[in-house]
C-alpha cells in the first residue's frame, strides 16, 4: 500500500513539476469567417481552411476569397480589424503599430493542475484558482451523490464565514474581501467528506481584483463593444479579456452558456477545456476536450482535433491514465508533423519522452 502511495504521490509530483503553469503570450483570434477564408501558419509551405474563433499568431498569414470576409482580432484584446475579399495579409497588418503582445494565463501544454477528479468529493468548482469581481461571489462545489447538506466556509485574513445550505451554491456574506489576499472556500459535505481531500485544494483559492485593474477591464470591454461582433465573436474576445485579468470564473460564465446552446464552435470547448486543465476541474476538462475534438472532426479541422488532443492527454495524465495519455500525444504529434508545424510536433515528442521513461519506471 505505502508503494502504491508513492507511485500516485510520485506520479502527481511527475505532473505537476513538468507542467508547471506558465504564462503565454496571447494569440490574435479569427473571431469571424464569411465566405471562404484560409490561413497559413508561419514557417508552413500550404494554406489551411480558417475557422471561427482559431487562434492566430504573429507572422501568419490569412486570405480571402471572392465575397469573403475575415475579422481578426489583435493581441492587445480589443482592436479588430476586417480583412475584405480578394485579399491576403499578416494577422497583424490591420493591428496598431505600438501593438504589444499581452500575456494570458491558458492555453500552453504546460497548464496542467491536479484536482476535481473525483465525484465523491465535494470539490470548489467556483471560485477556484482566479480572481473575482464581486466582493460577494457565488460559491459553487460538486454535487455529491445522497448528500443533502453541505457546510460551506470562506477563510482567510480576518475572514472565517461558515454557513450550512442545501443544493450546491450559495452566495458568500460574510466579511469585507481585501483585494490581493487570498481566500479559500472549505466545503464539507454530510457525509463527512471535505473540499480538502480533493487533490488540488492547495491551490483551489481565489482573490478579489484590485479596484484599478477593474477600472482598466471596463475599459477594454468598452472599446471591444466598438467593434459590433456578433454574439459568439464577442464571448470568445469578451472571455480572453476577462483571462488576461484572471477572472477565470468570468470568462466560464461567459462561455458555457454558449455550450448549453448547442454551439458547434469548437474553440468555445476548446477554451473552456483549457481553462479547466489550468484550475484543476479535470473531468470538466475531459468533457470540454472530447466535444472539441468531436465537432473539429465533424468539420474536418485537423490542427483543432490535434491542438485538443494534446490538452486532452495532460487531462489523462492528470486522472492517471498515462497509456491514454501517450496515445492522443501521439496521434497530435501525427497531425502536427502532416500540417508541417515542426516545433509543436517537436514539443509533443519531448512530452512523449518524459511519459514513456516514467511510465516504465512504474511498471
Amino acid at each position: 500500500m505505502r508503494f502504491d502511495l508513492c507511485l500516485f504521490l510520485c506520479a502527481t509530483l511527475l505532473a505537476v513539476t513538468l507542467s508547471a503553469p506558465t504564462a503565454a503570450f496571447a494569440s490574435y483570434r479569427l473571431l469571424e469567417v464569411q465566405g471562404t477564408v484560409r490561413m497559413k501558419r508561419s514557417g508552413q509551405s500550404n494554406y489551411q481552411s480558417a475557422w471561427r474563433g482559431m487562434r492566430l499568431n504573429l507572422g501568419d498569414r490569412v486570405r480571402t476569397a471572392n465575397d469573403a470576409q475575415a475579422r481578426i482580432r489583435c493581441a492587445d484584446l480589443t482592436t479588430v480589424w476586417v480583412l475584405y475579399s480578394n485579399l491576403e495579409r499578416g494577422v497583424a497588418s490591420g493591428c496598431p503599430q505600438d501593438l504589444f503582445s499581452t500575456r494570458l494565463r491558458i492555453g500552453q501544454q504546460s497548464d496542467n493542475a491536479p484536482g476535481g477528479s473525483d465525484s465523491a468529493i465535494p470539490y470548489v468548482m467556483s471560485p477556484r484558482r482566479t480572481a473575482v469581481l464581486d466582493a460577494q461571489p457565488l460559491l459553487r462545489w460538486n454535487a455529491v451523490p445522497g448528500v443533502e447538506r453541505y457546510t460551506v466556509q470562506v477563510v482567510g485574513l480576518n475572514v472565517n464565514w461558515e454557513t450550512e445550505v442545501t443544493g450546491t451554491e450559495v452566495q458568500y456574506a460574510g466579511s469585507p474581501l481585501t483585494p490581493g489576499l487570498e481566500y479559500r472556500v472549505i466545503v464539507e459535505a454530510d457525509d463527512g467528506w471535505s473540499s480538502q481531500l480533493d487533490a488540488g485544494a492547495e491551490t483551489a483559492t481565489f482573490e478579489l481584483l484590485y479596484p484599478e485593474d477593474i477600472e482598466n477591464l471596463q475599459a477594454d470591454i468598452v472599446k471591444l463593444a466598438e467593434a459590433e461582433l456578433s454574439g459568439e465573436a464577442q464571448a470568445l474576445a469578451l472571455a480572453d479579456i476577462y483571462i488576461h485579468e484572471d477572472l477565470l470564473a468570468d470568462a466560464v460564465n461567459i462561455l458555457e452558456p454558449l455550450v448549453v446552446s448547442g454551439t458547434n464552435t469548437f474553440e468555445v470547448y476548446q477554451v473552456l477545456g483549457d481553462i479547466y486543465r489550468y484550475i484543476g476541474l479535470n473531468l470538466l476538462a475531459e468533457e470540454r476536450y472530447e466535444q472539441a475534438i468531436a465537432i473539429a472532426s465533424t468539420n474536418d479541422v485537423p490542427e483543432g482535433i490535434a491542438n485538443a488532443q494534446a490538452g486532452l492527454a495532460e487531462v489523462k495524465v492528470m486522472l492517471d491514465q498515462p497509456d491514454a495519455a501517450i496515445d492522443l500525444l501521439t496521434q497530435a504529434k501525427n497531425y502536427y508533423e502532416a500540417l508541417e508545424d515542426a516545433e509543436r510536433a517537436e514539443e509533443l515528442e519531448e512530452r512523449l519522452e518524459e511519459l514513456r521513461s516514467f511510465s516504465l519506471i512504474t511498471r
